[in-house]
């Protein structure tokens, strides 16, 4: 049905800028590190909204279905995966181009002329 699709669209659109915010807020750490930390983030918020669906924990619950639901799982994996694949072609363009927008080395401080860090 339409309300069906549109969960999963929601889930999979969702789990795409999570993962994708969660690696621009890791921006000083490598960024294997980077992209493991967002996956992590987005598939523990879907795993988490899944959890307080099968509990009915959310305040609407009574009003309308909170059943848990493995094809919203299945829709979150592949928001993420769809952010991973545009990180990789984002880092390819980056990288053929002479861009540094994904760095690999996380950020290192530089002294200060006066020895101040």
């Amino acid at each position: 049905s339409f309300l069906t699709r549109s969960d999963l669209v929601k889930h999979c659109v969702g789990s795409l800028f999570i993962t994708l915010a969660g690696y621009a807020a890791l921006s000083q750490q490598a960024a294997l590190a980077r992209v493991a930390g967002a996956v992590g983030c987005a598939a523990a918020a879907g795993a988490v909204k899944e959890a307080a669906d099968a509990s009915n924990l959310w305040p609407w619950c009574p009003y309308v279905s909170c059943a848990a639901d493995t094809l919203d799982l299945i829709a979150d994996a592949v928001g993420i995966w769809l952010a991973c694949a545009l990180l990789l072609i984002w880092r390819l363009f980056s990288a053929r181009h002479g861009r540094t927008y994904l760095a690999i080395a996380p950020f290192a401080a530089t002294e200060e002329p006066d020895g101040a860090i």
